[in-house]
């Protein structure tokens, strides 16, 4: 199986907006084959603009992650609501997931109050022919996952995918063959990125082993492994370039 590179652009931090063509230009020439942006970097009005670039660069719309506290009981209705633009939006602009991240004061009792809402969200972008994805963090992965067990088990495996985060699950000690074992004909792709002392870093320079990562990855039939440099000490480009140089040396992103 062919594995693919992707990159979230969330290291150019507040640049995204206003440099969105000359970072998808960057990431193409880099090698980087799909991408993942945060919709706040987005003018929705925009979209044709958007699916130009994705054209001219060759670059896949991965996903598009999304805020919102669908956790809160008393706020779902409301978040419900906000979000009918961002899911119309990611439809138009050729998306293939819309993501969301949970709360970091989840419960086992508040993800299963929330499984119903993330239903509802999957079915609205099933509707709109776009998936809809979880993100992880670490705090779902503690107690041997209790929580994303939870969302799992309380929410369709057509309407929620997951995004599955190797960098939080190994911060939270949990082990990334485990999680592939039980969910992974539900994982859409893979965020990677390296650890050293509780702190993100470039790949290959921290304390994660990726080559069982890759592997396992390949055995699930995962095809995308996305880059999410959330901070750096480089600069966005040496960054990227240093994870893609890493990725290539492993044998990714080029045919197989």
């Amino acid at each position: 199986m062919i594995q693919r590179i992707g990159a979230q652009t969330i290291v150019w931090g507040e640049d995204i907006r206003d440099h969105m063509d000359a970072i998808l230009t960057f990431l193409a020439a880099t090698g980087f084959q799909g991408i993942e942006t945060g919709i706040r970097h987005f003018s929705l009005d925009r979209y044709q603009s958007y699916r130009e670039i994705y054209q001219k660069t060759g670059l896949a719309l991965l996903g598009i992650h999304s805020g919102g506290k669908f956790w809160e009981p008393d706020q779902a209705g409301d978040e419900m609501k906000k979000i009918k633009g961002t899911v119309s939006f990611a439809s138009r602009v050729g998306s293939k997931y819309l993501l969301v991240s949970g709360n970091p004061n989840e419960t086992v009792a508040s993800m299963q109050a929330a499984a119903a809402t993330y239903n509802e969200l999957g079915q609205r972008c099933l509707d709109a022919g776009i998936g809809f994805a979880y993100h992880n963090h670490h705090w779902e992965l503690v107690n041997e996952g209790a929580i994303l067990n939870v969302l799992m088990n309380e929410t369709s495996a057509e309407l929620v995918s997951l995004v599955l985060d190797t960098a939080w699950a190994y911060i939270a000690e949990m082990s990334v063959e485990t999680l592939m074992r039980r969910y992974g004909d539900r994982i859409a792709y893979l965020h990677i990125k390296d650890v050293r002392q509780e702190k993100f870093c470039e790949l290959g320079t921290g304390e994660i082993d990726h080559d069982a990562t890759i592997s396992l990855a390949r055995s699930y039939g995962i095809e995308w492994l996305v880059v999410e440099q959330d901070y750096t000490s480089l600069t966005a480009e040496e960054s990227m370039r240093a994870n893609m140089r890493y990725l290539r040396s492993k044998g990714i992103g080029e045919n197989e």
